[in-house]
């Protein structure tokens, strides 16, 4: 009973805040949180960071995968062989942004896909050159169409270019499209994950805001704490909506 009275009471003091300067209060905190992460995000190479580790973790498992799929297929009776993940993240950056990690991994996550799918388009050019990295990118491709593209050479002798064959251009395109659904799969994942973990950042922003905003105008008891955390998680969901409607009224004023 003792919790239920204090609950009762928390929102009985609640109660004499106005509506207006509740939604100021959780506009004020989201508008805040947001700021916050946007300055984080402009000193602190939280997305280089995060980026780098996201792309080494994939990079790591999807040559992993080829390479347990190879002993399933006894690499004996073929000329491929494990490939290295690490060799593999080397040369997709120095194909997307001349070898400028920094550069590549603080892109935003469009743009940073779309400086890989040019580093692809380059491995299926040379093939045996960027072996490594075009394995990585293809994974989940046929193992006989990589074999084809890897095995083929369109060059001829005294640099004549001899007629591609059919067989070859028909696994070149397949693999060309497992590529383009993996660099889809990155833009989807990657921007849900980075999107997921800051939410939860201006949810914790907005929450230590209108808590304390709340404790300092109710009292600071168990019930209005309650009460606040209550406030702050929706006001912290509601944070980048906040941040969109202030950047609106702002360009309405000018």
């Amino acid at each position: 009973m003792d919790g239920i009275d204090a609950v009762t009471q928390a929102i009985t003091r609640i109660g004499n805040v106005t509506g207006w300067q509740l939604v100021g209060a959780v506009t004020a905190a989201g508008t805040i949180s947001m700021a916050f992460l946007q300055l984080l995000k402009n000193f602190v190479p939280i997305r280089r960071e995060f980026q780098r580790w996201w792309m080494t973790r994939w990079i790591g498992q999807h040559a992993g995968a080829f390479n347990q799929s190879l002993q399933q297929e006894k690499a004996d009776d073929h000329a491929l062989s494990d490939v290295s993940p690490e060799s593999a993240q080397t040369l997709l950056v120095e194909l997307a942004t001349g070898g400028d990690d920094r550069a590549f991994y603080e892109l935003a996550i469009e743009q940073m896909v779309a400086q890989m799918n040019a580093a692809v388009q380059i491995t299926l050019d040379y093939p045996k050159l960027y072996r490594d990295l075009l394995v990585v990118m293809s994974q989940g491709a046929a193992l006989d169409d990589v074999i084809a593209v890897l095995s083929h050479s369109p060059t001829g002798t005294r640099g004549k270019r001899t007629p591609p064959q059919d067989e070859y251009l028909e696994a070149r395109a397949r693999v060309s499209h497992r590529i383009q659904r993996n660099l889809d799969a990155i833009q989807i994942s990657l921007g849900s994950r980075w999107r997921f973990y800051m939410q939860l950042i201006a949810l914790v922003l907005s929450t230590a805001l209108l808590e304390g905003a709340i404790l300092s105008v109710a009292g600071a008891t168990v019930g209005t704490a309650l009460i606040g955390l209550v406030i702050g998680v929706v006001g912290g969901y509601l944070a980048p909506v906040s941040r969109d409607l202030v950047a609106a009224l702002q360009s309405l004023r000018k």
